[in-house]
């Protein structure tokens, strides 16, 4: 049965011997013919288009199977470990806003706390779902929600393209989203289509426009509508892996439990009618540690591979270094200690796959700056778009991820510090190299410190120097005579300098002695106390 036989402009004319011939259409029936198209289609079993059409019509699905990716994450550990490794080192450092205008970058921060509490949940949760969808599905559907909060920002928020600011974002999962294109392949709208069984509009399923939606996506071919995700290519690696697996586990389970061959007779003594089943009926009721005393025209063998067995072990390894390749990570990042390795190897593999990492970071901080921070700027009356060499300071801000790789890092900062060193930059240069400020205070870094604790130690040294040499005969100024010097000899013959200076002892803080005399005047009582001349002098004025 095909499709032709239910057309209008077709009739049967069995008087010439053909089935079909053509028929004449009314123009009242032109209008007839899509609706006669569409029963048809239902007629015939039609659900669908594929993934490419002709005519932009319709929404279009992805050509790729995302559940099936779903499924692979879910229940493959490879799969799964590789996915939490990539979101564990891209967001492993950290992430910044930066910018030229301090305000702006203030103004950010404030707009996400308000975004977190309208969404209800910590802005880099959003962002970790975020970066899950891109790197599972190649693709991400953020939309815009908006709403009044005018009475709660207390800046004036100005709406670009809408009556209302935006307040939240959220995401639609990647493995439901339609997308409706124009002749032009822009995308005109985005469906999520909650019934798995039609790709037909209903009432059931959201649409949004396309002003309203941010896709990201990775690795989208010219022409096509959604991005690529890696995994597509490593699915039948893992689904080989693990039938493999299940072989070499069958293979164990058989070489588990041997085989027994049991001899009995020889062919000058054959065996008896009933030896047959004695012996059968002895092996069924023998014990897993038991044994058997036979005969000697008994035998036992155990029938087994022995060193005919196959070795999977290459062909295991095999597959293993294909799925680890696939999913763009190195065995050991997966736990898997092949081939051995030396850390000069580990590293540059490490290397690797932080350049993929960054990567994926480099297109996510541009899809933010350009979909999301330049839209809230906008609304605050910044303007982002600014060229900061004409116009001076930029409002433009970048969401900039902190460095993953601090091994490299280190030995980045240490290339810009031996040029400074060396004359090849200024200061100002280096410090632009090493994402500082330019501008700083010459009096909070290391050298100003230390030269002010030097400069400190020699000014004490000369205050010393100048007590020391306090004594001696100064100079003769403007003609006058020096005064006599009464001392008997210099000054460092008659009062020499210690560690403690010219001092006749240290500066020792000594308690109050008057408690003495109290004691002296208790012991008089019991004691004879001999004075001296000046004592009882000095007793007798009391």
């Amino acid at each position: 049965m095909a499709i032709l036989d239910y057309l209008p402009f077709r009739s049967t004319d069995n008087v010439s011997g053909r089935r079909f011939v053509a028929k004449t259409i009314d123009p009242e029936d032109v209008r007839l013919i899509p609706k006669t198209m569409k029963v048809a289609a239902l007629a015939l079993g039609y659900q669908g288009s594929t993934w490419y059409y002709n005519k932009r019509s319709t929404f279009e699905p992805s050509p790729y199977d995302f559940d099936r990716i779903m499924q692979a994450v879910d229940t493959d550990s490879y799969v799964r470990q590789a996915i939490n490794k990539y979101k564990e080192l891209f967001w492993k450092e950290g992430w910044q806003v930066t910018g030229e205008n301090p305000e702006a970058v203030s103004y950010l921060y404030q707009r996400i706390d308000f975004i977190e509490m309208a969404m209800k949940r910590p802005f880099m949760d959003f962002l970790e779902e975020v970066s899950d969808q891109l790197f599972k599905f190649g693709n991400a559907f953020i939309v815009k929600a908006r709403g009044d909060i005018s009475e709660y920002f207390p800046e004036k928020l100005t709406p670009i393209n809408s009556t209302q600011p935006i307040v939240g974002y959220y995401l639609i999962p990647t493995e439901q989203v339609r997308i409706l294109r124009d002749k032009f392949n822009r995308p005109k709208a985005y469906q999520q289509s909650t019934d798995p069984l039609t790709y037909s509009p209903t009432d059931r399923d959201p649409v949004w426009a396309a002003d309203r939606v941010i896709h990201i996506s990775v690795d989208k071919k010219t022409g096509r509508a959604f991005g690529t995700p890696f995994l597509s290519n490593v699915l039948d690696d893992v689904v080989a892996l693990r039938q493999l697996e299940e072989d070499i586990q069958n293979l164990v389970h058989r070489e588990l439990f041997p085989l027994y061959k049991y001899t009995i007779g020889t062919p000058e003594q054959p065996a008896e009618p009933d030896e047959i089943d004695r012996a059968s009926a002895e092996i069924e009721n023998l014990r897993s540690e038991g044994g058997l005393i036979l005969p000697h025209r008994h035998n036992i063998d155990i029938v087994g591979a022995g060193k005919e067995v196959l070795d999977a072990g290459p062909y295991l390894e095999h597959f293993k270094e294909r799925v680890s390749v696939g999913l763009g990570l190195a065995p050991h990042h997966l736990g898997m200690s092949m081939n051995g390795g030396n850390r000069s190897v580990t590293d540059r593999l490490d290397v690797a796959l932080y350049d993929k990492i960054k990567k994926y970071q480099k297109l996510f901080s541009e899809a933010l700056r350009l979909h999301i921070f330049n839209e809230l700027l906008f609304e605050a009356g910044y303007d982002p778009v600014l060229n900061p060499s004409t116009e001076g300071i930029s409002d433009r801000c970048f969401f900039k991820f902190n460095e993953i790789d601090v091994d490299t890092q280190v030995k980045k900062e240490t290339h810009v510090i031996q040029k400074f060193v060396n004359n090849l930059i200024g200061i100002s240069e280096a410090r632009l190299e090493l994402n500082l400020d330019p501008e700083f205070d010459d009096s909070e870094l290391f050298a100003a410190m230390q030269g002010k604790v030097q400069m400190d130690m020699m000014n004490a040294q000369a205050q010393m120097q100048t007590a020391a040499d306090s004594d001696k005969q100064a100079s003769s100024t403007g003609g006058a005579r020096n005064l006599t010097n009464r001392r008997r000899g210099s000054g460092n013959a008659t009062r020499p300098a210690n560690q403690n200076g010219r001092n006749t002892s240290p500066n020792i803080r000594r308690s109050d002695l008057s408690w003495l005399s109290v004691v002296e005047n208790v012991l008089e009582k019991d004691y004879n106390v001999v004075y001296t001349e000046e004592e009882k002098k000095e007793k007798d004025n009391k």
